[in-house]
């Protein structure tokens, strides 16, 4: 991917665990696993609507889509997605640089242990709370990522 300039998703992407990736699509780990397996999903490709997409993107985006949700559900048992392509930080500066990518919440009916951490999602079958956050350990994160890979 090439890196644009005052890009903050181009900046943040190499600093993400990488889960896989497409011709066109980056998935990556967030550090933030508030929602065990919560992970990016990132254009490649510098653009700045998702009316910009191509038809082949977003079939592309779709097998995605299956496989990040089949993984993590293997993985640690996610009952559903919550799914954003929100934006809205690109438009806190002049001028603004959106760039399209898709932040993914597992969601937990119950709490999950995994490798002796709890991680429990107290608003389950409501709205995520965008405050809930569980910046993890690098190692913790570097597990996550591997148990999600090998479910992929």
């Amino acid at each position: 991917m090439k890196n644009i300039d005052n890009c903050e998703v181009c900046a943040f992407l190499p600093t993400n665990k990488t889960l896989f990736e497409t011709d066109k699509w980056a998935i990556s780990l967030a550090a933030d696993q508030g929602y065990l397996g919560r992970c990016y999903v990132t254009l490649k490709q510098h653009k700045s609507d998702m009316a910009e997409l191509t038809t082949d993107e977003w079939l592309e985006f779709a097998e995605v889509v299956k496989k990040l949700e089949a993984g993590i559900r293997q993985a640690f048992g996610a009952t559903l997605f919550n799914w954003s392509c929100l934006m809205n930080n690109a438009f806190q500066v002049s001028p603004a640089l959106p760039h399209v990518h898709w932040h993914v919440r597992p969601r937990y009916e119950k709490p999950i242990i995994f490798e002796g951490q709890e991680f429990v999602d107290p608003l389950f079958g409501h709205h995520y709370d965008s405050g809930q956050s569980n910046v993890v350990s690098p190692e913790l994160l570097e597990n996550i990522r591997l148990t999600v890979q090998s479910s992929l």
